[in-house]
């Protein structure tokens, strides 16, 4: 359920293994919302696999390098995907959500598997002949019984609260202030930039789509609403000193508004419910919202999409076993992008003041040193279940198996 990034990234692969497929969203016109996100080569190698990297791409600026500086210029992030072995050729793409949601409902019709619309599921129900799901009005509805219902409805998933499968599932005192802004002069460049002024303010900036770029400003989440109603002349004029020679980009968010976006750190530890050779499973922000201060959320939402489709692949005559094969196969992996994520929003978006010194002081010279550099790369590939171990499908080559 959900047509987000994992949903319909399940649909496409679990219908192209002969899997009969629905899709089951709460809109009734479903559009795409959101900023600019950044997707690594991890999540590219899932879309190639899916025959729409190509067109992703021609929709997308490649973003080679990592820039963060404090306000008086102090690196404190510098490094590209080059600046590692496995990187080399490697970039992230820069896109536009809205770019990536047209690609993969475009796929999703092509396909021709059905997407019912403007259902608000709120409880799902076991049955004799397979899974129900409640619509939250007698005048919608819902389709079903299902063998299989995957969740995937995003960060703020009801689902997941109403299957009670989170230990944790709370907001970030920090959110975001955002804008998109037209950068036909690329500005930009091929570079991620974000700019600090102590643990309190993150300026970010990322090129997105074609003649784009993706404006983001750390702020505390009990601020967004006020910032907004200010208007974005107020922003503008807080953000704009921060942004040195690309100040004229900040400068177009007064014409083209701004919107706030909240974030949640959730901990699904077994994403998967199992009953009578039936079973549930959450996917992407619905089973593992995080931060967004690695760029990580798109990629690991289109790896759950692959595992999930393999593991049901390998154990076609048990689908439990197959659940509990992709629940063990992507627990690692979403482990360790939690903690690096839990571990490095306060560093950067936090009141938590003291941090900052250590990190303007430190991270410049530390991350001269080669196996730093190469951990910051591999970590941006997707790869990692550790500092010393990779995700199973990625072999050493980077080739996507399963």
């Amino acid at each position: 359920m959900g047509c987000g990034i994992a949903g319909p990234a399940t649909a496409l692969l679990l219908a192209r293994d002969g899997h009969e497929v629905t899709i089951v969203e709460r809109v009734a016109d479903p559009r795409p919302v959101g900023a600019g996100i950044l997707i690594q080569p991890l999540g590219q190698r899932i879309l190639d696999e899916l025959g729409l990297l190509e067109a992703l791409a021609a929709r997308s600026t490649a973003v080679r390098r990592f820039d963060g500086r404090t306000r008086s210029g102090r690196r404190v992030l510098d490094f590209g995907y080059d600046d590692a072995r496995a990187g080399k050729g490697s970039v992230g793409l820069g896109v536009h959500r809205a770019e990536l949601f047209t690609i993969l409902m475009a796929a999703v019709r092509a396909a021709a598997i059905p997407v019912v619309t403007g259902v608000e599921v709120r409880a799902i129900s076991p049955g004799d002949a397979g899974w129900s799901l409640e619509a939250g009005e007698a005048a919608q509805l819902a389709p079903g019984p299902f063998d299989l219902v995957v969740v995937a409805d995003g960060a703020r998933s009801r689902l997941r609260t109403a299957l009670g499968l989170a230990t944790k599932d709370v907001g970030y005192p920090y959110g975001a202030i955002w804008a998109v802004v037209p950068d036909p002069d690329r500005l930009a460049g091929d570079v991620l930039t974000q700019r600090y002024d102590g643990t309190r303010t993150v300026l970010g900036i990322l090129p997105t789509g074609v003649g784009l770029v993706s404006i983001f400003w750390s702020i505390r989440t009990r601020d967004i609403d006020a910032a907004i109603a200010a208007g974005p002349e107020a922003w503008v004029a807080a953000a704009r000193e921060h942004a040195g020679d690309l100040a004229p980009l900040v400068d177009r968010a007064v014409a083209t508004g701004i919107l706030g976006a909240r974030y949640r750190d959730v901990v699904v530890p077994e994403p998967i419910v199992v009953r009578d050779g039936r079973g549930i499973v959450l996917l992407g922000d619905a089973a593992h919202a995080m931060s967004p201060q690695l760029g990580m959320g798109a990629s690991l939402a289109l790896a759950d999409a692959w595992a999930l489709a393999g593991a049901l692949r390998a154990n076609p005559d048990d689908l439990g076993r197959g659940l509990q094969a992709y629940a063990a196969d992507r627990r690692a992996h979403i482990r360790w992008y939690t903690w690096l994520s839990r571990i490095m929003t306060p560093v950067f978006q936090s009141d938590l003041t003291p941090i900052g010194w250590p990190r303007d002081l430190l991270f410049g010279p530390i991350s001269r040193l080669p196996w730093v550099r190469r951990q910051f790369v591999d970590i941006q590939l997707g790869r990692q279940t550790s500092p010393w171990t990779t995700w199973p499908p990625l072999a050493d080559d980077g080739a996507l198996s399963g």
